[in-house]
């Protein structure tokens, strides 16, 4: 358990976007505006098919939100949820 709660901290400290909320990484993001993020939210949909691993996406005129944990787990932050992080993260960054 140790590993896993120094490998969340290490993510967290080197991607300012996401904070621990809990037992969920929490990623936090400002867009232009909606003509971003739309076709954004439908990018973090197939990301999400993708892993086969669903967060709770929530968005505004110029704002996203994704919230991860690993349901099957017990609700508690696993490696899926670090990998599904750092691929939103990249995706948010192009």
């Amino acid at each position: 358990m140790f590993y896993m709660k120094q490998t969340i901290e290490e993510f967290v400290a080197s991607n300012p976007a996401w904070t621990v909320s809990g037992e969920t990484l929490v990623g936090n993001w400002q867009l232009a505006g909606f003509d971003e993020v739309k076709p954004m939210v439908s990018k973090l949909c197939d990301l999400a098919d993708y892993f086969n691993h669903h967060p709770e996406v929530t968005f505004g005129y110029n704002t996203i939100q994704v919230t991860t944990t690993t349901h099957d787990a017990g609700n508690t932050i696993t490696e899926k949820d670090i990998e599904l992080a750092q691929r939103v993260t990249e995706l948010m960054a192009d």
